[in-house]
């Protein structure tokens, strides 16, 4: 069923013939593709010390990666910036030589020392490998001119929305040098940090360079400018000389021990004392296939969440941080959509503490993909109850690929209550209501050879105790790309009494429908890069198929050379509520708040601004602002983020926020301003110091959170970490906290 839809909703969208006879029926297998560029790879006979300087006998008989494409701001010529890239390995690692010839006057662009930099606004080179040759997953490296790191896993073919995950963490190597006219970097990964098929002699690759100074970044094979350069669609080969070695006995063991003090004013204040001792360990059971074991955790060493304004009626999305769960991590988390998701980790373990966590993952076979993850959490402590039972959760996937990269996957979930008693916790959110639940389903991705094509669709049902009608979930997304157009459309149906507890829905009993597009012009201008209209409508229906939500906006959008960009929307939002709502949020808690009645329906329009500065400058900024309607009043927001470098030791970013709505009598006016200024200082490219301090008025805090961080080895890590929470007025404190925690990496 679910595939019959996705095929009518292809028949909706105009496509010619022999597109269609490519989605479906002609997908080339990954034997016959035949990539732009190859690269060989050989067996190095000599030593290779990574060291920056391509001086070894290895270097001078590699073959050569060369004739690098311009992807940004053109597509259409050879990059001005040469770069030329060596391959070679030896028994334990791959070694990679760069060379990135530099002919312009003046200092490299790059904002940080720090780890995992944010690529637009750096100069780097960055490697991409797909060792499994199915075009949909795999491994990123970059290294920028002063030897900073990146590295991240790529999925979703790389093409789409935030393809690279830098969460991920692992060991590898590399040096940088720099002269007049270039900077030259080697690289070494071993094996045992990527997982891969040791039967594939063909591995696909894309080379990418990010040159600010000249402002131009460039890819080894011809990727136009619509498309993002990590796509690996576009990627070229590396072949190998011979089946790539096993990468032997691989296990790992990260241990780690860690001390802290805190005081909590509402309890008493008395400082308490805390020790806790675990380990990560990471087995592969084979080069393809990898388990991962954590032991009583401790994530509080994290770094924090940026904190929100929230005047929805929603919940809302925060990313997963924890490197349990990131690596293969798309095995887990790729069902459903991003406002509906069946599995997402941070449920596990934020309610109550992580006792220990197993997770099988990797490829069986050909184009076989499974993950097996299993986490026990601790009795939950609440005032005046018995403990709240502790919960397993379970959750088992599989992906097979079809019809070239396209691919099916199938999902089963189980949260369970250990110890469960029905009339225990009742009445509270995070335990107790439910002995069990589970989910499981199928989903169809779809990905085209050339990108132009993309979506989903799938069937999910919901099962507990007490059995709820409508407890199924469906939804389907296609995605068009070409060079003047992408369009995009997407529905959901979730029923009401489809339960998710392992999953992220912020509402049930919904059908969603809606259409974007965006279209773009390329003119032949030194100021702008691209321009175009964007037209977006987006319709939420009941149980009963009347209409509860719309939001329908159209805008413009320009992109400049410099890398700024500027975007005018004018919007048209309907809402009817089926709860009461207070959108400033205090309500029920403040008993003298009216909030809008269940049942009342509002339409209001907004005019929204943005523009966002080069980001290549020292100063630079972005500005978001809307004014308008507000349900049956008025309403402006205004946000963004000041950036303020003296680079690469200091880093300044502060991102603001401030809603303010005014509605009539008798109901609540609302006025939030969040403040987060980051303040960050790398003093080499291991050591650093990051400060969050954090405004919250809607929630009447002041959060103050500072990180020393260490990195001695590779993944080795000393942390030192304060935090304090404040109440505004007065700066009082409400509670604090020092941690000291330390790691490290064995390979045995």
């Amino acid at each position: 069923m679910i595939l019959l839809l996705l095929v009518c909703l292809l028949n909706i969208i105009p496509a010619s013939g022999q597109d269609r006879f490519e989605l479906f029926f002609t997908a080339r297998a990954r034997s016959r593709r035949i990539p732009e560029k190859t690269v060989k790879i050989a067996k190095s006979d000599s030593k290779i010390v990574v060291d920056g300087v391509l001086n070894e006998e290895a270097w001078k008989d590699a073959d050569k990666a060369t004739g690098f494409q311009e992807n940004f701001p053109s597509d259409t010529s050879a990059a001005e910036s040469r770069t030329e890239v060596r391959f070679t390995y030896d028994q334990n690692s791959i070694f990679v030589g760069i060379t990135c010839f530099d002919s312009l006057p003046g200092k490299y662009v790059v904002e940080s020392l720090k780890r995992d930099f944010e690529d637009r606004n750096n100069d780097y080179f960055m490697l991409i490998l797909d060792p499994y040759d199915d075009l949909t997953n795999g491994f990123v490296f970059a290294v920028s001119p002063m030897g900073v790191q990146l590295e991240g896993l790529l999925s979703g073919g790389g093409g789409g929305f935030n393809p690279v995950s830098s969460s991920w963490d692992n060991v590898w190597y590399s040096a940088v040098q720099r002269n007049d006219s270039s900077w030259t970097a080697e690289i070494r990964i071993p094996f045992k940090t990527i997982r891969y098929d040791d039967k594939i002699t063909n591995w696909n690759i894309q080379l990418v360079r990010n040159d600010l100074k000249r402002n131009e970044r460039s890819t080894w094979t011809h990727v136009e400018r619509q498309y993002r350069p990590t796509s690996l669609t576009f990627s070229g080969g590396l072949k190998w000389d011979t089946v790539p070695p096993p990468a032997g006995a691989n296990i790992s063991i990260i241990p780690y021990l860690s001390g802290s003090a805190s005081q909590d004013m509402d309890v008493n204040k008395q400082v308490h004392w805390d020790g806790k001792a675990g380990f990560d360990g990471k087995i592969a059971l084979s080069t393809s296939m990898n388990l991962d074991l954590t032991v009583n955790p401790d994530f509080s060493t994290v770094e924090v969440d940026e904190q929100l304004t929230n005047i929805t009626r929603f919940e809302l999305f925060f990313p997963e941080k924890r490197q349990f769960f990131l690596e293969n991590s798309d095995l887990f988390s790729d069902f459903g959509f991003r406002q509906s998701q069946v599995f997402f980790s941070r449920r596990i373990g934020l309610d109550a503490p992580m006792l220990f966590g197993a997770r099988l993952s990797g490829q069986l076979g050909q184009g076989l993909k499974m993950g097996l993850l299993n986490a026990q959490t601790s009795n939950l402590m609440v005032e005046d109850l018995d403990d709240v039972p502790a919960y397993n959760y379970t959750v088992a996937t599989f992906r097979k690929q079809v019809f070239g990269r396209s691919n099916i996957s199938g999902i089963f979930t189980n949260k369970q209550a250990i110890n469960f008693d029905r009339d225990q916790g009742k009445g509270y959110d995070f335990g107790g209501q439910n002995q069990f639940n589970r989910v499981y389903g199928l989903q169809y991705n779809l990905l085209t050879q050339n990108d132009k094509w993309s979506g989903s669709a799938y069937g999910f049902r919901s099962d507990e105790p007490d059995h709820q009608k409508g407890n199924w979930a469906h939804g389907a997304s296609l995605r068009y790309n070409v060079r003047n157009v992408s369009i995009f459309w997407t529905h959901e149906y979730i029923g009401e009494g489809f339960n998710a507890e392992m999953g992220f829905f912020p509402r049930t009993g919904y059908f969603m429908f809606g259409p974007f597009a965006f279209f773009s012009f390329y003119p032949d201008s030194k100021l702008i890069n691209r321009h175009g209209p964007t037209v977006r409508l987006t319709n939420y229906l009941d149980g009963d198929w009347s209409l509860t939500d719309r939001m329908g906006s159209l805008g413009y959008r320009i992109s400049f050379t410099n890398t700024s960009s500027l975007q005018f929307e004018l919007e048209d939002t309907y809402v009817k509520l089926f709860n009461d709502f207070d959108p400033s949020r205090t309500w029920p808690d403040d008993s003298t708040v009216v909030p809008l009645p269940s049942g009342t329906d509002y339409e209001w329009q907004n005019i929204n601004l943005e523009y966002r500065s080069d980001s290549r400058k020292d100063f630079s900024f972005d500005i978001q602002a809307g004014y308008g309607g507000f349900y049956n009043g008025t309403g402006m927001n205004i946000s963004g983020k000041l950036t303020f470098r003296i680079r690469p030791i200091f880093n300044l970013a502060l991102s603001y926020s401030y809603n303010y709505f005014n509605l009539p009598d008798p109901y609540s006016d609302g006025s939030f301003w969040l403040v987060g200024p980051r303040i960050e200082l790398t003093f080499t490219d291991k050591i650093y110091w990051i400060n969050y301090i954090q405004y919250n008025q809607q929630s009447d805090n002041i959060n103050i959170n500072s990180r020393f961080q260490w990195r001695f080895a590779p993944a080795s890590d000393l942390f030192l970490v304060y935090t304090e929470n404040f109440f505004p007025e007065g700066m009082v404190t409400k509670n604090r906290a020092v941690i000291l925690k330390i790691s490290y990496w064995f390979n045995i």
